[in-house]
């Protein structure tokens, strides 16, 4: 027992805390209501002084000053009767029955407050999905109960949120690295640092027991067991340098109407042709200043590493392949500039959705593949309007999701924010930032302000529809994740051998 119920209401209780327990904000308590036959859920979301009489305690602190300056101790009487601690609470919920309900009724007046333990989690083991992430945590500590989201909710967006240094890069190693242990699903990640093959100071993707048969990489730096990363200049669309550059008016009618002359021939055109041989083709409907500036912007295109002027030479319906057989595939663009990566982004980015269009039509087909999910890190740059905003509105018919992963939410549309079912909360420092994310969540944020700004490294916030309440967890440190995997890989291939031996000597 850590304390009693001493009062507030169905949308706050506050429970007297013993002086000598150590509460932390986050925790998640239990009031063990006898009365009731009930497990009420509580989250602390604050802790305050607490003290039996305002005006003792500033005669005490009084007494205490002028005994420090005659360097005299000093002695509380019935030290643990008078100080305690006040406990605030947000209700998430009780249990009666082995049903689980939301907070619509109170527990009993001055009700046993204790932690929580393992068996008291049973009942979300039927809200945690297969793509598993990491373990409950209650305050700083960690609860041996498995978390993870459905595969199901890839199609309605993730949204993955943290300050720098929070470890957004571990979450997404962690979750690429349980989408491999399944094979269902087809992850696509943008890796514009470089950080997810190798893993930088520790492991990456690569060391993934499964990495051989799972995991696909491209990249415009090709080594062994690297594919090349090479999109066909004719599969660009005009729209697609629009989510990449600013055009004025005259330059967008101006890329209309090469691609409407020239088809998907249209940026090869413009890179090959001359300004006067254009104009001459366009007549005095467009000037030549306006021609020059999109020359220049094609020849940046044209002599870029990963475009190829081969119609043949693509990987893009490669790619397409491996995500349809459940695969993660990792597309490493460090090294390349801002805009290669971003149309390295947004062509992928169409072509799934536009293929998945096409097999919408085709039920059985469509039924056939797997949801498959697309990440964008940085998320800000691009999530404001062109293929990814279409995608944030209507991926989910389609199967296919968007991972968002950004610093900054508050610069994200608040109407496309809305958009995303799951959200991972790590740290976050800014307050705008927060506030996005309480208007924007699919649970109820509003008064856990305190525990998203105390959150550790690798602690998390998970909402999702159909979840209880917000999930604390505390996310598999990537390196551990995978040392376990290989672990039980070997119990099991022993287990095998063991069971093997036992058969040809006759014992089965």
């Amino acid at each position: 027992m850590i304390g009693r119920i001493v009062g507030k209401s169905v949308g706050e209780i506050i429970f007297r805390q013993s002086y000598k327990e150590d509460v932390k904000i986050g925790e998640i308590l239990i009031a063990d209501d006898r009365e009731k036959n009930a497990l009420f859920f509580l989250r602390v979301v604050d802790i305050e002084y607490g003290q039996e009489g305002e005006k003792w305690g500033i005669k005490a602190a009084g007494d205490m000053l002028l005994l420090d300056e005659k360097n005299e101790k000093y002695e509380l009487r019935e030290k643990d009767r008078r100080l305690y601690k006040i406990c605030i609470c947000k209700p998430l919920g009780y249990i009666q029955n082995g049903r689980f309900y939301k907070p619509k009724t109170l527990p009993s007046h001055f009700c046993v407050v204790r932690r929580a333990n393992k068996n008291d989690y049973k009942f979300l083991e039927k809200y945690m999905g297969d793509i598993e992430i990491g373990k409950i945590r209650s305050g700083e500590k960690e609860i041996d109960v498995k978390v993870g989201i459905k595969g199901e909710l890839i199609p309605y967006h993730i949204g993955i949120f943290a300050t720098t240094g929070m470890g957004k890069s571990n979450l997404m190693r962690v979750f690429a690295a349980s989408a491999m242990n399944l094979g269902k699903y087809g992850i696509l990640i943008i890796d514009p640092h470089g950080e997810y093959y190798e893993g930088g100071i520790g492991k990456g993707l690569k060391d993934h027991p499964k990495a051989d048969e799972r995991l696909v990489v491209y990249s415009p730096h090709a080594k062994f067991g690297i594919n090349r990363l090479k999109i066909s200049a004719y599969e660009i669309n005009v729209t697609d340098l629009e989510d990449i550059f600013s055009f004025s008016e005259a330059q967008k009618e101006a890329l209309y109407a090469l691609h409407s002359k020239f088809g998907k021939k249209w940026l090869v055109e413009l890179f090959e042709k001359e300004v006067a041989e254009l104009s001459e083709i366009f007549g005095k409907r467009i000037q030549d200043i306006t021609f020059s500036v999109l020359k220049r912007r094609a020849d940046r295109i044209m002599r870029s590493e990963i475009i190829h002027r081969d119609e043949n030479v693509t990987t893009t319906d490669a790619i397409i392949k491996d995500l349809y057989d459940g695969k993660v595939v990792l597309i490493d663009t460090s090294g390349l500039y801002e805009y290669e990566e971003l149309l390295v982004s947004v062509v992928l980015a169409r072509k799934i959705l536009n293929n998945n269009k096409k097999l919408f039509r085709d039920k059985e087909r469509f039924k056939k593949i797997p949801p498959v999910l697309i990440t964008v890190e940085e998320a800000q740059r691009v999530l404001h309007n062109g293929i990814f905003a279409q995608i944030a509105r209507e991926g989910r018919k389609f199967k296919v999701g968007l991972c968002a992963i950004t610093q900054q939410p508050k610069l994200i549309k608040e109407e496309l924010l809305s958009q995303f079912n799951t959200f991972f909360i790590l740290g976050l420092a800014d307050e705008g930032d927060r506030n996005i994310l309480k208007s924007s969540a699919k649970q109820d944020i509003s008064k856990l302000e305190k525990e998203i700004q105390t959150l550790e490294v690798g602690e998390a916030l998970i909402t999702y529809p159909g979840a209880p309440f917000a999930i604390p967890a505390k996310i598999h440190w990537y390196d551990d994740y995978i040392e376990n995997m290989r672990a039980n890989e070997n119990k099991n291939e022993k287990n095998k051998e063991i069971l093997n031996e036992r058969v040809d000597e006759g014992f089965y």
